[in-house]
């Protein structure tokens, strides 16, 4: 009697337990081709991949029909967006989607940040020429300057750039790591075009093996159709093996202050953003005031003035106390670095 509705019990829980993994399958599985998750803006990271993935399981997937493994919906081609490489127990190596805003970006003209663009632009219409005379099809571009510049607002539009290509970005951050995603992408995606963004790459070259992240600069490895995209306010930490060497870093960009007529077309597009009349207010004046400081503190100026109604001049003595003191000889080294033109400053 006791067997019988031991049985009869252990029957209860695998009906329950075949009832949720329905349940949950059904609240899990979507179509292939849909993300599992919401890459919007705001959107959070994955705090724990495994404990997330694994409850996403809706399928298996095999390599020989022998060995099975549960897994979540797939796709077939990571879609165009900017990735971070991880690894963790139980999923192994990972691509994460990395949210990004790149609308309403300003390309400022005559500066080195449109000259970059460009640059890049030129690379991926040459891919047939570099196979003419079978060099490998890479490009490295570093760029340099005091913090604030607009560097970071140069990736944006580089990353604006590439994704509307069909092609993905890359935070680099540990070259094991970075290898590891690079052989499974190009298995899968051999011909997507890739920017592989390096931030702050003098600190990057502190933290791990120089000579694994120079490697990787020299193409050793499969780096095909691959733009190294770096950037530095220190210039003078890296080395000769970096910053003299074309293989690694074919082009070098000073990205410097806003000059007059991108200062001036900053605060155009705040004020026409904001529905206010831009004749009610001397463009001309604050873009002189601003000289020399960076796009972060033009914003701050809109902020303080038209929005929080401080006074002009009050403000404009504020932000010049706020700048770094930095001497400017620090980023004019004689490293053969392309500079860029401020045309009136």
């Amino acid at each position: 009697m006791s067997t019988q509705n031991d049985n009869q019990e252990l029957n209860e829980l695998l009906a329950k337990a075949t009832q949720s993994l329905k349940n949950d399958s059904e609240l899990k599985c979507k179509p292939c081709g849909e993300s599992p998750y919401d890459y919007g803006v705001g959107s959070d990271y994955i705090d724990d991949p495994d404990e997330d993935f694994s409850k996403g399981y809706c399928q298996w997937s095999t390599n020989d029909n022998r060995i099975f493994v549960p897994t979540t919906q797939t796709v077939n081609l990571l879609s165009p967006g900017v990735y971070e490489i991880g690894t963790s127990h139980s999923i192994g190596l990972f691509f994460e989607k990395i949210p990004i805003r790149t609308e309403g970006l300003i390309q400022f003209p005559d500066s080195n940040s449109d000259a970059v663009v460009s640059e890049i632009a030129k690379f991926w219409e040459r891919e047939d020429v570099f196979t003419k005379y079978e060099l490998i099809y890479k490009r490295g571009i570093l760029l340099w300057g005091p913090p604030g510049s607009g560097k970071s607002c140069t990736l944006q539009l580089i990353i604006d750039d590439v994704v509307k290509r069909g092609g993905i970005v890359i935070r680099f951050d540990d070259p094991e790591l970075f290898l590891d995603g690079m052989r499974a992408l190009r298995k899968i995606q051999p011909d997507t075009p890739v920017v592989v963004m390096m931030e702050d790459i003098d600190s990057i070259i502190e933290v791990t093996s120089e000579s694994e992240v120079l490697n990787i600069l020299d193409g050793v490895n499969e780096v095909y159709k691959v733009v190294f995209l770096a950037t530095t306010n220190y210039p003078d930490r890296l080395g000769g093996r970096i910053v003299n060497r074309p293989s690694r870093f074919d082009k070098r960009f000073k990205i410097d202050m806003p000059n007059k007529a991108s200062r001036k077309l900053y605060f155009e597009h705040l004020f026409n953003k904001s529905g206010d009349d831009v004749n009610d207010y001397d463009i001309d004046k604050w873009a002189d005031d601003m000289k020399g400081l960076s796009i972060a503190h033009m914003k701050e100026l809109f902020v303080a003035v038209v929005i929080l109604g401080d006074d002009y001049e009050q403000a404009i003595d504020v932000l010049h106390h706020m700048q770094e003191d930095i001497d400017d000889r620090e980023y004019n080294m004689g490293f053969g670095f392309k500079n860029s033109s401020n045309d009136d400053d």
